[in-house]
């Protein structure tokens, strides 16, 4: 069987979005500052956004409008564009981390009377099971990437995925140095480090945690990384779960925790499967690189000569 190619050659599909980001604006030291000081602000910045800006398709073509009044506006137009491609994706992704984060569980742990110490302790343990399965996930959805792409293309998807790769494994180097240190031989047990360890640092890590379900480490990646991370990375961090964190409460003999249990990383899947359908038919990217555009439907005329749309069938542009 025979494969088509995108208009213009194989690296020509790489430069336009979902593959092509605009770049990030240089930022100015106050807000490196702010990042440092705000926790939540680092850990979007490293992690992704909490949301992705959203406009009606009516203001995306009156920027474009302005983008031919103007050409000065082009890199303006063309980032908001590519940030609201797909809405739906955008609404997918907030019930994805949520669901991944285990919320059905909590509430059926909820209504079987765990404690709070017990959630906090499930909760911080599957925390960490996450920061150690994140890793693996990345590396056995990013490989198979770089593997499938076509001849030619492999450096330029390996360059998609590295950044997706290096953010999750410096994650997870972090966590290991932070384990192993004694900030006390360093610091001392002063006022100052106990604000810190009591403070700042659960306002990094809840919504770091979140971002990480939320965007799976995908950001400025490979737009395949993030819903292929999101389903590798539930699963995994299921079985993470089931041997390292289980209790009496999500015992096989309790029909609810189970069902609780599987809940999130069923759903996710799901939530992924249509961001995998949306990516191929609606912006055409495929598992080996992106894909021809679809053909416009063709035009019949009818017996009494009024002309129908007769919808042809889409060419396999690529095998995903």
């Amino acid at each position: 069987m025979t494969t088509s190619v995108p208009p213009g050659g194989l690296a020509a599909g790489y430069e336009r979005p979902p593959y092509w980001q605009p770049p990030v604006p240089r930022r100015p030291p106050r807000d490196w500052v702010l990042d440092v000081v705000l926790p939540w602000r680092l850990a979007s910045r490293l992690y992704g956004p909490y949301r992705m800006m959203r406009m009606s398709a009516s203001g995306v073509a009156s920027l474009a409008g302005a983008e031919l009044l103007d050409p000065m506006l082009q890199p303006v137009v063309t980032q908001l564009v590519a940030q609201t491609l797909d809405p739906l994706v955008e609404r997918l992704m907030l019930a994805r981390a949520l669901l991944g984060l285990g919320l059905v569980l909590f509430v059926v742990r909820v209504a079987n009377g765990a404690s709070a110490n017990e959630l906090f302790l499930d909760s911080f343990g599957d925390s960490i099971v996450m920061l150690l399965s994140g890793p693996a996930a990345l590396l056995l959805a990013c490989v198979p990437l770089v593997l499938l792409a076509r001849s030619g293309t492999r450096r330029r998807v390996a360059r998609l995925v590295a950044r997706p790769v290096f953010t999750g494994v410096a994650t997870f180097a972090a966590f290991l140095v932070m384990m192993k240190s004694d900030a006390n031989a360093y610091i001392g047990n002063t006022v100052g480090l106990n604000l810190l360890v009591a403070i700042w640092l659960p306002a990094f890590t809840l919504p770091s945690v979140y971002l990480m379900h939320r965007n799976s480490f995908a950001v400025g990646g490979h737009p395949l990384v993030r819903p292929l991370v999101a389903v590798l990375l539930v699963w995994l961090t299921l079985l993470g779960h089931v041997t390292l964190v289980d209790t009496k409460h999500t015992s096989t003999h309790d029909a609810a925790s189970v069902a609780g249990l599987l809940a999130g990383p069923v759903a996710v899947t799901v939530t992924a499967v249509i961001e995998l359908v949306r990516l191929r038919y609606r912006h055409r990217v495929g598992f080996r690189g992106p894909l021809p555009p679809r053909p416009p439907p063709a035009r019949t005329a009818r017996p009494g000569g009024n002309p129908v749309a007769l919808a042809l069938p889409t060419p396999e542009g690529a095998t995903p």
